[in-house]
């Protein structure tokens, strides 16, 4: 053969391979993959190692039907379940809950799974696993992972190991408009494979640490549940029962109370409900009353620089970016227009508004976080507009009416939201905490440190 040069410059950059050794894909990326997982986890590994397709059987889901979504096919005893499923699971590490069903005509162009199986995703949420544990049926978005010896690869240490490498699997997968994974390209992922006694120790490792994880979590979210009814209450404000027969969804009121204002009987009906209740102990002000000004932020031009600026560039989903120049300086509560609507904001300083909010400076006598907690508590579907992007108009944002107490009394219920806030989000960050020593002290007991 003759010789020949590799130039490792700007312009002629080469990746080498034995063709031997492909299996399956050709781009480098891939094997580029599979050398960090083998750097990163198995030369540090002193346990026996192979390959997934050598430890597992791969079993591919199957729903052979085209449209998927012909109702014929659905409503029946069978779980369909579906890759969003699997990934609510994966992130608690619980139970496979399915959300669809098949009938006896969507079994037939399926396939019943008996359990136990750990189910993977293999296409647009890459690497998510959870462990079957009742028949079901499942699209070919996910496979079916079968250790070959039970005695020799536990399935829930497998959970727990490919959870541990999804960042590795991601990168996988090809660049393309959904990323997937074939099972020849999963079936070369490398498996450690401590002893059993290990293996079943480093499982419930993570279980606890699971369970106590979602233990703070959910005070946290009691904690932030507790904020509407603690306002609510704070205000005098007892909301009726939902009933929802037809006369009872059926809203009158007098033309002279909306003329000028919003017909749609859903935006007064929300009004009605919450502050036109008689037991409200406060006179109620709309947001254009207590406003000195409300208006849109600006777009960004291709010569405004985003990157590395010094003022934070909110957009109707927080902060986007950096700016070097700035639309506000001072003290605001931004409201999300479009997009997100419902995302509020107070700001304070120097930033930059997008198009995409509303931008409110309050006169004075107004808490900012307060008038921010009521429209927190808001349900915006019966304020937005519609269209292809659903809107918030200034004049829905001016029209509303929020219960206005004295200026300590504002300043406390804020004080006091305040904390449950900072009270849940200490719980959620201890929850993480407790995630990232446990899966360190696993690693350990892989590695064998």
């Amino acid at each position: 053969m003759d010789n020949f040069e590799i130039h490792n410059d700007t312009e002629t950059i080469a990746f080498l391979f034995n063709f031997s050794e492909l299996e399956g894909r050709l781009d480098p990326l891939f094997y580029l993959a599979i050398e960090n997982i083998q750097q990163n986890i198995i030369d540090k590994e002193k346990y026996e190692c192979k390959s997934l397709i050598k430890s597992c059987k791969i079993k591919r889901g199957r729903f052979g039907h085209r449209p998927r979504n012909d109702p014929r096919f659905y409503g029946g005893e069978y779980p369909f379940i579906q890759t969003g499923d699997i990934v609510k699971a994966s992130e608690n590490n619980t139970s496979i809950e399915f959300t669809q069903s098949l009938n006896a005509l969507g079994l037939s162009t399926s396939k019943l799974f008996q359990p136990p199986k750990l189910l993977f995703t293999i296409a647009a949420n890459i690497g998510d696993t959870a462990i079957l544990d009742y028949p079901s049926c499942f699209p070919d978005s996910i496979v079916a992972l079968i250790p070959h010896d039970e005695n020799a690869l536990s399935i829930e240490y497998l959970n727990t190991y490919l959870k541990l490498i999804k960042p590795y699997i991601v990168e996988l997968a090809p660049y393309s408009a959904q990323s997937n994974l074939n099972n020849q390209q999963l079936a070369q992922v490398p498996i450690v494979l401590p002893p059993i006694d290990v293996q079943l120790a480093i499982a419930t490792q993570m279980e606890i640490a699971y369970l106590k994880k979602q233990e703070k979590l959910s005070q946290a979210q009691q904690l932030l549940d507790s904020i509407d009814n603690y306002l609510l209450s704070e205000l005098g404000i007892t909301l009726p029962k939902q009933d929802n027969s037809l006369e009872n969804r059926i809203f009158t009121t007098d033309f002279s109370k909306v003329s000028g204002s919003r017909l749609d009987p859903f935006y007064n009906q929300l009004f009605f409900d919450i502050f036109k209740n008689p037991k409200s102990k406060y006179q109620n002000a709309r947001v254009k009353e207590i406003a000195r000004e409300i208006k849109t932020g600006l777009p960004v031009r291709k010569d405004h620089r985003i990157e590395n600026g010094k003022y934070p560039y909110y957009g109707a989903n927080g902060i986007i970016g950096y700016m070097d120049e700035y639309t506000h300086d001072g003290r605001y509560l931004v409201v999300g227009q479009d997009g997100y609507i419902g995302n509020h904001y107070v700001v304070v300083g120097r930033f930059w508004g997008s198009n995409h909010n509303w931008v409110i400076e309050l006169k004075n006598g107004y808490n900012y976080h307060y008038i921010k907690s009521i429209l927190d508590l808001l349900r915006y579907e019966y304020l937005i507009t519609g269209g292809v992007i659903p809107k918030l108009t200034k004049e829905s944002l001016a029209s509303i009416k929020i219960p206005i107490p004295p200026i300590e009394k504002q300043n406390e219920i804020s004080d006091k939201i305040s904390r449950l806030r900072q009270q849940a989000k200490q719980l959620q960050k201890e929850a993480e905490q407790e995630m990232q020593t446990a899966k360190k002290r696993v690693e350990r007991m892989i590695l064998e440190e």
